[in-house]
């Protein structure tokens, strides 16, 4: 038996709740940064409040894939991907990849809109910032996400 592996599939569902939370909160986060922008009071807090969940929901799911994969690695990818479907083991390692290079832009975005305040000058500047590190976020959300599905259809741990 391996590592976790009586585990692995709540904790599947536990890292598609967090991925889930982190694209919306991904998504909440843009469109009141947007508001703000154009002069709409009274979203700050709730901005900083979808800019910790991105970061706290994102690095969950980041730790939930890190625990899961012992058991993906041997019961989905060597048993089956690596024979079967090679490709898929190209598709796993770019969803990898992609999750671990959007870690830092998911905690920036929080470190920068905690104490970011719309009357700043300085602060409106950083907005095309949070904006890029968002754009990077969701890319990495969508495309592990389909990934994940795609993978998982055909054959989960």
């Amino acid at each position: 038996m391996l590592f976790l592996e009586p585990w692995s599939k709540p904790l599947l569902f536990a890292h598609l709740i967090a991925a889930i939370a982190a694209c919306s909160s991904a998504v909440h986060v843009g469109c009141r940064l947007y508001l703000l922008m154009r002069g709409r009071p009274g979203l700050l807090k709730s901005l900083q409040l979808h800019a910790r969940i991105l970061a706290l929901s994102y690095a969950l799911a980041f730790v939930l894939g890190a625990l899961i994969y012992p058991v993906f690695r041997i019961r989905v990818r060597h048993e089956f991907l690596e024979s079967a479907f090679p490709a898929g083991v190209g598709l796993f390692e770019l969803k990898e990849h992609f999750a671990a290079l959007a870690l830092i832009p998911a905690i920036g975005v929080w470190m920068i809109l905690r104490a970011w305040e719309p009357r700043i000058v300085e602060d409106r500047q950083s907005a095309p910032v949070v904006y890029a590190m968002l754009a990077v976020v969701l890319a990495a959300l969508g495309y592990n996400a389909w990934s994940g599905w795609y993978l998982g259809s055909l054959r989960s741990i």
